[in-house]
C-alpha cells in the first residue's frame, strides 16, 4: 500500500498523527497521503519531539484557491506537507533534519513545506525555496 485514503488503512507505526491531520481542509473530507511521507514524518518526530501539521493533502480547487501551484501543485500529489514553526531555532531545527531528506524544502516564517516528489512527478526536484 502505497498510499492511504481511509483511515481504516492507518498504521500503528504512525503512532504520534491521526489520518484526520492529513485531510483537505476546504471541508471536501478527502485524504491522500503517501505511505512513505507518514514514514519519514514518523521518524523525525521520534527524533525531534512534536511536529504539527499546518496543511497537507489539498484537493486540486482547495489548492487552486490557497496557492500559486494552482490546480496541480505538490499538496495535491499526497506526497506534501506543511509543518508549523514555533521561531528561529526550531525552523533550523527542522531545515537540518529534512534537508538531506526530501526533495523539495520550502522555507516560511511560520511553517515549512517538505515534500518527496521526483523530477518526474513535477518540475525543479530537488529545490530549495523561500515564501
Amino acid at each position: 500500500m502505497e498510499v492511504i485514503r481511509s483511515s481504516d488503512q492507518w498504521q500503528d507505526k504512525w503512532k504520534n498523527f491521526k489520518f484526520e491531520e492529513f485531510t483537505c481542509q476546504c471541508g471536501c473530507g478527502y485524504t491522500e497521503i503517501h505511505t512513505a511521507l507518514l514514514d519519514l514524518l514518523q521518524t523525525a518526530r521520534d527524533v525531534l519531539g512534536p511536529l504539527t501539521i499546518n496543511s497537507a493533502y489539498r484537493c486540486s480547487n482547495h489548492n487552486d484557491n490557497v496557492s500559486s501551484t494552482g490546480l496541480a501543485g505538490p499538496h495535491t500529489t499526497s506526497k506534501a506537507v506543511d509543518l508549523h514553526v514555533s521561531n528561529s531555532q526550531h525552523r533550523k531545527k527542522l531545515i537540518d533534519y529534512f534537508a538531506p531528506k526530501v526533495t523539495g524544502l520550502g522555507i516560511a516564517k511560520t511553517f515549512i513545506h517538505v515534500d518527496i516528489l521526483s523530477s518526474d512527478e513535477v518540475p525543479h526536484r530537488p529545490n530549495c525555496w523561500l515564501y
